[in-house]
């Protein structure tokens, strides 16, 4: 595969935007791959495309004080470097990037994204601290509305990123691929002997979401801050005051840039790492420091993704609590045992961010997109635009559906199955607190059943798939129809147009049920096989499943009039998507868990 990187600083290795291309350029050749660079970067070679840097006013002189600059878009340049490409990756969503993906597009490539410039950084680096909020919110529509809304996948360092771009409107498929821990990154091998000292480091620019100033403060609170060597290893314009604050609290620290062989020999003969930034994509240095077998301290913070990587709550402190900070520092430099215990617990946890399994997740996500652009194409087609006209429907009509079905085909469908069915339902308050989209998976037991999950559904309306045959039955197919089913296609061509099309909706905020099981069988109580397309949706639309088990007790009175037997419908909790597993394994995880979930809701009845 021919692979374009679009990047406006790559060569100023110095930053993990810059860092992670690297890494990634080197990994993906190593697997055979073609990669080209288009960059205003100082690197030269054969498949490296140069452009000149674009001056700014007060925003370039802000950005090279952090070793950042943007390139200058050229048009003839980019051209040459996307012909005979197989997909194009933009890194950031600057000027490059917009005129880029536009001339990808004309030339018919398949594109992708990663999200690496968090917002809250730059309100950060402008000094505005909490008070950037407003300004944050903004740029994450501005990237939105200018870039991202030409890319249908985008790179996400960490799910608390794709929690963020959902919160601000991003309805792409948002991949959580970690930037990845090398392999020299681990324990060093050599015994180390005891020391009546101990080494503290952490590892940032030194800029104000960084937040060294708390490290310090709290290293001058500890009970050992005579035996605490700080290690801040970094660079930045906040460096003579980090000095000034080092030297007002008494702490012996030391301001550096390292090497990366330097760097890895600080992490593997250090005792402790505190990660102290306010605002954090992922938090790629703490992995690092974890990965060499060092016990980290995480600041707990809303606009920070590296918390996560906490085993429990000795490894949190509150952000920006000096004197919290200094308790867990103590806690850790005196319980050696303790520390020694957690160090190899956090090594095992490192495991699924090695980069290795990063790139194959990279790998997937390009081959996705490739996917993606074939469908597209296909949908275009005059004999497949019919498959789509059944699943979107013009503003007309949509509008004429929503008003029949709130206003009358919902209050006569709830009176019959509660009433004449005699339905009961469980549990639907796990529908209820889904805030996004979702996949609904029930048995198809009933010829009313769609009715049934529909009532459950409300207030959301689904989009029912079914079978051909439903629509020629009396009384349910009327309702189908009714309840906005659409019919499930019978070519692979069509399929592949009409379930991408779901996804689509389901990555909207749409609910979007499937009868796994495919046929109907009246009062059936033993689950057959599902097939896979509900599951391939979710994994696609990054949406939870919701298992629904339909069973039926036996009848004690008069009531209900129209059944033999009494119907019990069972919402279950929803069954979210494991970010770190490729598509195939996450599929098969869902189809299995849901599976197991479905049966638990029915013999539970």
């Amino acid at each position: 595969m021919v692979i374009v990187f679009v990047i406006d600083n790559y060569g100023e290795f110095s930053n993990g935007t810059t860092i992670s291309a690297l890494r990634t350029k080197m990994e993906l050749e190593a697997r055979g791959h073609t990669v080209r660079v288009v960059s205003a970067g100082p690197v030269r070679g054969e498949e490296y495309y140069s452009l000149n840097r674009r001056f700014i006013p007060i925003v370039s002189w802000a950005s090279r004080r952090q070793h950042m600059y943007f390139a200058r878009p050229d048009k003839r340049i980019l051209r040459r470097a996307f012909t005979n490409a197989d997909i194009v990756h933009f890194f950031l969503p600057f000027r490059l990037s917009q005129q880029g993906v536009r001339i990808a597009k004309k030339m018919r490539i398949p594109v992708t994204a990663a999200f690496h410039t968090q917002p809250e950084n730059i309100t950060y680096g402008a000094g505005l601290g909490r008070l950037g909020r407003p300004i944050a919110w903004m740029l994450y529509q501005s990237f939105k509305n200018d870039f991202y809304r030409h890319v249908s996948r985008i790179h996400c360092p960490s799910t608390f990123l794709a929690s963020e771009l959902r919160r601000n409107g991003y309805s792409q498929s948002l991949h959580v691929i970690s930037n990845g821990v090398g392999d020299m990154y681990r324990p060093s091998i050599k015994a180390s002997e005891p020391s009546q000292s101990f080494t503290i480091v952490s590892i940032g620019r030194y800029a104000a979401e960084k937040n060294q100033e708390t490290i310090i403060s709290a290293v001058g609170r500890s009970k050992y801050r005579e035996r605490i060597h700080l290690i801040l290893a970094g660079f930045g314009p906040r460096e003579k005051r980090l000095k000034k604050w080092a030297k007002k609290h008494r702490v012996r620290t030391t301001f550096r840039f390292f090497s990366q062989s330097e760097l890895l020999e600080v992490l593997q003969t250090s005792d402790l790492y505190v990660h102290a930034a306010v605002a954090e994509i992922e938090g790629i240095a703490c992995l690092e420091a974890i990965a060499c077998g060092l016990v980290p301290i995480i600041a707990q913070s809303k606009k920070s993704a590296a918390s996560q990587f906490a085993l429990d709550e000795k490894s949190t402190f509150h952000a920006r609590d000096a004197s919290d900070l200094a308790l867990r520092i103590d806690y850790w430099l005196t319980h050696d045992k303790a520390r020694m215990d957690q160090s190899i617990a956090y090594q095992q946890s490192m495991e699924k961010y090695r980069i290795s399994h990063s790139i194959d997740l990279f790998e997937e996500m390009l081959n996705q997109a490739v996917e993606d652009h074939q469908r597209s194409l296909l949908a275009q087609t005059k004999a497949l635009k019919k498959v789509r006209k059944r699943i979107t429907f013009p503003v007309y009509k949509r509008m004429l559906s929503f008003v029949f079905y709130y206003l009358i085909a919902f209050p006569l469908l709830w009176i019959y199955v509660t009433f004449l069915l005699g339905v009961r339902f469980r549990h639907r308050k796990y529908l209820r607190d889904i805030k996004g989209g979702a996949v609904l998976v029930s048995n198809h037991v009933h010829t009313l059943d769609s009715a049934m999950n529909g009532v459950a559904a409300f207030p959301k309306k689904p989009i029912f798939t079914g079978l051909k045959a439903n629509f020629r039955l009396p009384l349910a197919g009327f309702l189908v129809n009714i309840l906005g089913t659409v019919p499930v296609p019978e070519t692979r061509s069509e399929s592949r147009v009409f379930l991408n099309e779901l996804t689509r909706h389901a990555r909207s905020g749409r609910f979007v049920h499937f009868f796994p099981e495919g046929h109907l069988i009246p009062y059936d109580t033993e689950l057959r096989p599902f097939k896979k397309g509900a599951f391939q949706v979710a994994e696609e639309a990054d949406v939870p499943i919701v298992p629904i088990g339909i069973a039926f007790k036996e009848k004690t009175s008069i009531f209900p009039l129209l059944a033999k037997q009494k119907v019990v419908l069972s919402v279950g909790k929803p069954i979210y998507p494991d970010s770190f597993r490729l598509k195939r394994e996450q599929i098969a995880y869902l189809q299995d868990a849901s599976f197991g979930a479905m049966q638990s809701l029915i013999k539970l009845h």
